[in-house]
This record gives C-alpha cells, structure tokens and sequence, in this order.
C-alpha cells in the first residue's frame, strides 16, 4: 500500500515536471554519417560471416573430441563475438540495418557440420573453415583498400590481422592433425 502511494506519488511529479519543462529548442535534426551502398553492404556481408562462424565455432565445440580443434572452435567465437560487437558499434553510427541471420549458404554450411559424423567432422570443419576464412580475408582487404568511410576502413583493417591469425591456426590444426593438403599456404585452403 505504502510503495503504491509512492510510486503514483513520483509518477505525478514526473509528469507535472514533464508538462512544465520548456521545449527543447530547434536545432538542427541528427542524421546518421552519409554510408555507401557498397560499406553498407560490406557490413552487413561481414556481420552474416561473423554470425555464421560464432554457430560454426559453437557446433565444432559441441562435435569435437580433438584438443586441437576443440580450442580453435573456442579462439573463432571469441574472436568473432568481438569483432562482430565492434562491427555492430560501427553499424549503429552510421545507422546500417543489420541482417539476424547468417546467409541461405552459410546456413547450409552449419547444417552439414551437424549432420557429419565424428569421423569426417573434424576435417571437415577446418577445410571448410579455410575457405571461409580465405573470402573473408579478401572482402576485408578490399573494405580496409577501397572503403569510403574512415570508421569501416579502420574496422576492415583491425579484423585483417585477426582473420589472418585464424587462418594460420587453421594450417596448425591441419598440420598438427595429419590433414594433408590443408596446413601449407597454396595448399587447399
């Protein structure tokens, strides 16, 4: 009884303060920083990938009886996890809708990562990691090259060394678990 009193209390002086606050004045509207068409999309193509190799990581953490992969898979969701957040931050600024789900294909992707067996599972997840990791080196070389906006081209530069770093941890793993074919640079990634 006594909280209800003092809640429609303050509510009543909150709106009696409301009503005889003066208007804001005029001033000029805030508008989002120009993008391009080809940022934005640049942004909404690396905010899918990110999306879909935080599920891939999730599903190689869960499948996984090999150390080795077992902390790869931990090393691209938290990567990813953050530099998705950074991407999400620059997004906003410059008020870029942002897709909720990966693609149509990276979707298929995760769906064949559940449907491998243990004993193709491992293999798999890192030669197909690879070619992931190789386009999405290229598309953020491009933005950090040829990016219209300083905040996209700076956040296209800070990922170049991340996803440098996870394609040659993909090349341990391989090499580390016998997978030929996959650890030497021109090799099949």
């Amino acid at each position: 009884m006594l909280f209800r009193r003092i809640a429609t209390s303050l509510g009543l002086a909150g709106a009696l303060l409301a009503a005889a606050a003066p208007a804001p004045a005029a001033s000029a509207p805030t508008t989002a920083p120009a993008v391009t068409e080809r940022d934005a999309a640049f942004l909404m193509a690396a905010h899918q990938a990110h999306l879909a190799e935080i599920a891939a990581g999730r599903l190689a953490w869960l499948k996984t009886t090999d150390k080795a992969v077992k902390g790869l898979a931990g090393v691209l969701m938290g990567d990813h996890i953050r530099l998705d957040a950074a991407l999400y931050g620059v997004a906003r600024k410059l008020r870029v809708f942002l897709p909720g789900k990966p693609t149509a294909e990276q979707q298929a992707l995760a769906a064949r990562y559940e449907a491998a067996g243990a004993d193709t599972f491992d293999e798999y997840f890192v030669s197909t990691q690879l070619v992931a990791h190789r386009a999405s080196l290229a598309m953020v070389k491009k933005a950090a090259a040829e990016s219209d906006a300083p905040i996209v081209r700076d956040l296209a530069e800070d990922a170049v060394p991340i996803i440098e770093k996870h394609r040659d941890h993909l090349r341990a793993v391989a090499a580390a678990t016998d997978m030929v074919g996959y650890s030497e640079p021109g090799g099949r990634s």
